[in-house]
C-alpha cells in the first residue's frame, strides 16, 4: 500500500482517471464512467477545456449531478456529486500536468515536515491484486489510526478527539491557492496560470460560482481537501512551535484529530490554537465530538465498536442476529460497526444452505436498519436480494418489494436509497417508473443528468452518444444480487468517515 504522493504525475492522471477515482460512490455495477472519462481526456489531450465552452459553467445550475444521501433516516443528510466529467478530466489534467505536480509533491513535503502531526488520509493505491483502494484506505485506518493510538498509550497520558464540523461543505475555495503557494502569494497573483486558482476556478465552474464547499464523492476531491488540510497542519505546527509546545503527537485521519498530550490543558490549548486557525479558513471544530480522555485504551476504538466487543452475543439464528444489529443501529445509527457487521452477515448469509422461516420477518429487520442506516443500503439491498430469492411466489416477491419501496420513499434526501432499490426491483418489476435521473439513466440514455449546454457541440456529442450505463452488465444481472456484485459491494465498505 503506498499514498498518491509516491506516483509521478502520469501515474497519478491514471489513478486519478480510473472509475473508482471519478466516484467512490458505492453504486450498483451497471453504471461506469470509465469509457466516457477516456473520450474526454482524448478529446483535451494537450487543449484547454475553455477551448470547448460556449458559455461559463458557473453562471450554470446542476452542472455536476447531486445524488442525496440521507445520513440517519430522518432529516439530516449528505449531498454526494457526480463531477461533470468535463471539468472533471480538466482537473486532473491541470493537477497532474508535470511541473504542477511537483510543486504539489514539494507541498506536501513541507506539511509533512513536522513529525509531531501524522496525516493517514492521503488517497491511498493497494499494490496488491487481490485488495481495492478502498480496501487500502480502510487497512490505513486500521492500522495507522487505531493501532497507533494504542501503541501511544505508552508515551502519553491524555487524548482529546474531535473534527471538523461538515469539512468537505465548508472548505473556502480561495484558501487552496493559499495552502499550495501561501496567502501572500495568491493574493498577489490571481491569474489562471497559478496551480491553486485552476484548481479554485475549476471548483466554482462546477458549482454555480460558489466558494464555499467542494464536492464530496471523489478520490480528487479527498486529495484537494488534503491539501487545505495539509495547510493547517503546516499552520498549526508554526503555532505551536511559536509558544514552545513540543510534548505532543496528533493523528490525523482527513478530518478526524487525535490529540495526544500528557496533560488534559495542553490538550485543550491545542485544540484551541487548530480551532483558531480553521476560523480563518472557514472551517470549525465540531464542539458534539469533542472528547477527551485520560484512557487513551478505550477512547482509541469507535464508541460503536467498544460497545460492540463488549456486548456482542453473535448467534447462528438470522433473526435473533439482525434484532442485535436493529439495537446496535438504534444506539449507534450510521456507525461503521453496523456496516462491517452487517457485511458480515450477507457473508455469512450467501454462504448458508438453512431454511429461512419467517422471510418476511428478516425483510422487515433488514429494511428498518437500511432505513436507519444510509451507508449499509447497499449491503441491505443484497442481503434483501437473497431472501427474496428464496420466495418462490412472483406476486409475493412483488408485493414485499413494494412494501420496501413505500418505505423508502418515505425518507426524504433518499435519491442513493432508491438508486440501489432499483436493482433490487430491476428483474422483478421491469416497467417500475423512477422519478431519480440517475434510476431513469438506467432504462433512457437520453436523459441528461449533468448540464451541458455550456458545452460546444463537439463535448457534447459525445455526452450524448456515450452511455454510463452497462447494458450486458443489467441483461445478465438476476433478481438475486450475484457473488461478483457482492463483492464489490464488500470492498466498497468503509469503516472511517
Amino acid at each position: 500500500m503506498k499514498d498518491i504522493l509516491k506516483l509521478n504525475n502520469e501515474e497519478a492522471k491514471t489513478l486519478l482517471l480510473k472509475r473508482e477515482s471519478y466516484s467512490n460512490i458505492s453504486l450498483p455495477e451497471y453504471f461506469s464512467f470509465q469509457e466516457l472519462l477516456d473520450k474526454i481526456d482524448k478529446t483535451l489531450k494537450g487543449k484547454n477545456i475553455s477551448d470547448f465552452r460556449d458559455k461559463s459553467p458557473r453562471d450554470l445550475e446542476n452542472v455536476n449531478y447531486k445524488l442525496l444521501s440521507n445520513k440517519d433516516g430522518k432529516f439530516a443528510w449528505r449531498p454526494f456529486q457526480l463531477i461533470n466529467p468535463a471539468i472533471y478530466v480538466s482537473l486532473v489534467n491541470s493537477i497532474t500536468k508535470e511541473s504542477n505536480w511537483k510543486i504539489l509533491k514539494d507541498r506536501f513535503a513541507v506539511f509533512q515536515a513536522n513529525d509531531k502531526i501524522e496525516c493517514h488520509s492521503l488517497p491511498a493505491i493497494s499494490e496488491s491484486e487481490s485488495k481495492t483502494n478502498k480496501t487500502a484506505q480502510i487497512l490505513n485506518w486500521w492500522q495507522m489510526i487505531e493501532q497507533k493510538s494504542l501503541t501511544l498509550s505508552l508515551d502519553f497520558k491524555y487524548v482529546l478527539h474531535t473534527d471538523i464540523a461538515d469539512c468537505y461543505s465548508s472548505i473556502y475555495t480561495h484558501s487552496i491557492p493559499w495552502a499550495i503557494h501561501t496567502k501572500l502569494k495568491a493574493k498577489k497573483n490571481r491569474k489562471n496560470s497559478l496551480l491553486g486558482n485552476a484548481i479554485d476556478n475549476h471548483l466554482q465552474d462546477m458549482s454555480y460560482g460558489q466558494t464555499n464547499g467542494i464536492p464530496q464523492g471523489s478520490v480528487l476531491m479527498d486529495f484537494i481537501a488534503e491539501i487545505v488540510l495539509g495547510y493547517v497542519d503546516l499552520l498549526l505546527t508554526e503555532k505551536l512551535d511559536s509558544k514552545g509546545i513540543s510534548d505532543y503527537r496528533i493523528l490525523r485521519f482527513r478530518d478526524d484529530y487525535r490529540i495526544f498530550t500528557n496533560n488534559s490543558f495542553l490538550a485543550e490549548q491545542i485544540a484551541k490554537e487548530l480551532s483558531e486557525i480553521l476560523s480563518n479558513i472557514g472551517l470549525k471544530l465540531n464542539a458534539d465530538k469533542t472528547i477527551a480522555s485520560s484512557d487513551i485504551i478505550k477512547s482509541s476504538l469507535k464508541p460503536d465498536k467498544r460497545y460492540w466487543i463488549s456486548n456482542q452475543v453473535i448467534t447462528g439464528n438470522k433473526q435473533k442476529w439482525l434484532i442485535q444489529l436493529y439495537l446496535l443501529s438504534e444506539k449507534f445509527p450510521n456507525s461503521g460497526t453496523i456496516e462491517t457487521q452487517m457485511r458480515d452477515f450477507l457473508i455469512v448469509l450467501e454462504k448458508s444452505k438453512k431454511k429461512d422461516y419467517n422471510l418476511e420477518t428478516l425483510i422487515s429487520l433488514v429494511t428498518e436498519i437500511a432505513l436507519r442506516n444510509p451507508r449499509v443500503v447497499p449491503t441491505c439491498i443484497a442481503i434483501l436480494s437473497i431472501f427474496l430469492s428464496r420466495i418462490k411466489d412472483d406476486k409475493e416477491k412483488l408485493a414485499l418489494a413494494d412494501k420496501i419501496r413505500n418505505k423508502f420513499k418515505e425518507v426524504p434526501n433518499s435519491s442513493f436509497m432508491m438508486v440501489w432499490f432499483q436493482r433490487l426491483n430491476l428483474k422483478i418489476n421491469k416497467t417500475e417508473i423512477y422519478a431519480e435521473p440517475l434510476c431513469k439513466k438506467v432504462t433512457d440514455n437520453t436523459v441528461l443528468i449533468w448540464n451541458i449546454d455550456w458545452l460546444n457541440d463537439k463535448l457534447k456529442n459525445i455526452f450524448n452518444k456515450t452511455s454510463i450505463i452497462e447494458e450486458k452488465t443489467i441483461s445478465k444481472a438476476k433478481k438475486k444480487v450475484s457473488k461478483t456484485e457482492i463483492k464489490k459491494i464488500i470492498a466498497k465498505a468503509s469503516y472511517y468517515e
